[in-house]
């Protein structure tokens, strides 16, 4: 597939499209994340509208269909924001949605001050992993169980913005 593909910030009068996507992602590749379909399946939009006001999430469209999305959480200190959720549609991957995605997330994390952006990666998911280190993603050295899902391991990955940092 290939086409053009736009990435928005998610506003609030998007929440269903946020909650359509993030089911189908959970759908899709439930192992890839520590939430689970049925979970958040069940979830109000007040859930929904909660999830947006912590951080900014972002929709890669191709035309009017949503085709991958991801979040982007601050830490405490704002120093450091965390890149979650993220997914792309079984269709589109290879297209260059992930980088723009991506890119969104760095582009807004900088555009607060932070100086780096991590995420937690599982083993299981080696192709996530080989494309977040592509894109400059390194290994910070903490491993864990996921405080959900005590079957999986995963590894934390950081990605500098500021040379400074």
């Amino acid at each position: 597939m290939s086409g053009v593909i736009s990435v928005r910030r998610v506003v609030e009068g998007e929440l269903a499209a946020l909650r359509e996507v993030r089911l189908r992602a959970l759908a899709a590749d439930a192992a890839a994340f520590g939430s689970t379909l049925d979970g958040e399946r069940t979830r109000s939009m007040a859930f929904w509208r909660e999830r947006l006001a912590r951080g900014p999430w972002f929709v890669a469209w191709a035309e009017q269909e949503a085709v991958g999305v991801v979040s982007a959480v601050p830490t405490p200190t704002r120093a450091e924001y965390r890149l979650e959720a993220m997914w792309v549609d079984q269709a589109w991957r290879g297209e260059g949605v992930a980088d723009v995605l991506v890119d969104a997330v760095l582009a807004w994390s900088r555009s607060r001050g932070a100086s780096s952006v991590t995420l937690w990666v599982f083993d299981g998911n080696p192709a996530a992993r080989r494309f977040y280190e592509r894109v400059g993603f390194r290994p910070v050295g903490r491993r864990e169980q996921h405080p959900e899902k005590a079957e999986q391991v995963r590894e934390c990955l950081r990605i500098q913005l500021r040379s400074d940092a």
